[in-house]
């Protein structure tokens, strides 16, 4: 006889708030299940002899061509330990599966393999094993989305021990964004809808960042879509770059300078050198100078790309970030050409994410997952995953795709042509938003 039971959910408040206070993620709710639109979703709950709930998870429904596929966000939220729940859970699944004609059901469980290369308890997998799952060996294969990611653990830390273990590049980054006096704009799913310009703007840093990059734009609304059906659980940030501001600034501190030089001068000439003082003003002087030369190449870079044409206030970088649970993701970013690497906005925007999730309690800050071997130089995205490691990230194992297939042949099937199928679409993508989009180089 079976100790729990399953059924479809159709409250949407319970499903979600069961997946929140049971770790779950952001992808594991009804909200995710209006971002992917193009999958129909359906919602299934476990209960125990109590009638209390145990276990949820989001199924996404795709018709493959070949047959259909169910996927599942980051797998069930339940206690995976529990043999007796997945393995009843699985047998129940199954059922389903014949019923609705599905050739299999795909999981990527957030169950962590390895963490910095040091290896994890992975004894939850032998549930699903045991349930009937199976388990991909080729971490390079994947269904959805890469079994890496880059983690920044938050919990025991405050934003300024944080970013003591952050790499001195971040830090510096820090130093060059504040010398710009940048400064961040946020928006969630109310108040984008009361500024529509903003996602003409988010949309244009994330194509000169497409171009840049080659990474397979999405269509405008996708980005709406995202920050409207997460309802409330993300934000969209922007980062800014103030002409008046900036050279209110730098010329305040120019006036700081002929006053501190004089004082310099007093000192210097008086009888009884006050060696300390002398050093402090120095120091102060070098700062200022430093802000006011980098100011003097912002200037040079902005003349250059505007001339006399400078948008008093510049947009230079975006991004889209969830917070759910204890778990903030970072879903999308981007920035501009002009002024990366002098006023270095990502950096900025990256900390500004970081302090926001530190404000809201969140213990993992996941900086997004990544393809290929992180270490490996000749891996395109070596770069990157370097530059996320930066925040005193984690690499981020999880033991990747588990497979419950009802439909052994169309399955294989699938999976054969898979890659073939991503390379066209993303062909298709790519030719799509070129034609859609000027150029950034003629802008």
């Amino acid at each position: 006889m079976s100790k729990y039971k399953f059924s479809v959910q159709t409250d949407m408040t319970k499903f979600n708030n069961f997946s929140e206070e049971n770790g779950g993620s952001i992808y594991q709710t009804s909200y995710w299940s209006e971002v992917k639109s193009a999958w129909k979703p359906s919602f299934y709950m476990g209960y125990d002899e109590n009638n209390q709930p145990v276990l949820s998870c989001l199924c996404l429904e795709r018709d493959i061509k070949v047959g259909k596929l169910w996927y599942c966000p980051d797998g069930f939220v339940c206690d995976l330990m529990n043999e007796t729940l997945v393995v009843e859970f699985c047998a129940f699944m199954k059922s389903e599966m014949k019923k609705h004609k599905i050739c299999a059901m795909v999981c990527d469980p957030l169950i962590i393999e390895a963490l910095d290369g040091e290896k994890c308890d992975t004894s939850a997998v032998n549930s699903m094993l045991k349930g009937g799952f199976t388990l991909n060996e080729d971490k390079n294969f994947y269904i959805v989305q890469p079994a890496v990611a880059i983690c920044s653990p938050l919990k025991g830390y405050t934003p300024e021990t944080f970013l003591k273990k952050c790499e001195k590049g971040v830090r510096h980054g820090l130093k060059a964004a504040a010398d710009g006096l940048l400064y961040t704009e946020s928006y969630d799913h109310i108040t984008l809808e009361q500024h529509p310009e903003k996602l003409d703007e988010f949309f244009t840093v994330m194509t000169e960042t497409a171009d840049r990059t080659e990474f397979i734009q999405r269509d405008k609304n996708y980005y709406k879509t995202m920050v409207t059906a997460l309802n409330g659980k993300a934000v969209m940030n922007f980062i800014y770059c103030d002409q008046k501001m900036r050279k209110d600034h730098c010329d305040a501190l120019a006036d700081k300078k002929v006053q501190l030089e004089s004082q310099l001068l007093e000192l210097e000439n008086a009888e009884k050198k006050n060696k300390k003082e002398i050093s402090t003003i120095k120091k102060e002087l070098d700062a200022i100078n430093n802000t006011l030369t980098r100011n003097e190449k912002v200037d040079k870079e902005l003349y250059e790309k505007y001339g006399d044409n400078v948008p008093e206030k510049l947009c230079l970088a975006v991004s889209i970030t969830s917070r759910f649970g204890k778990t903030a993701i970072c879903l999308y970013g981007g920035t501009r050409n002009i002024l990366r690497n002098t006023l270095r906005p990502t950096h900025f925007l990256n900390w500004v994410r970081i302090e926001d999730s530190f404000k809201q309690g969140m213990e993992i800050h996941d900086l997004g997952r990544v393809t290929g071997d992180p270490h490996d130089e000749n891996n395109p995205l070596f770069g990157l995953a370097k530059y996320k490691m930066s925040y005193n990230g984690q690499l981020t194992e999880y033991v990747g795709d588990m497979y419950l297939v009802n439909d052994k042949f169309t399955f294989m099937l699938f999976r054969k042509l898979l890659p073939k199928v991503k390379k066209v679409k993303n062909t298709i993508l790519k030719k799509h938003i070129k034609e859609k989009t000027v150029s950034n180089s003629k802008k």
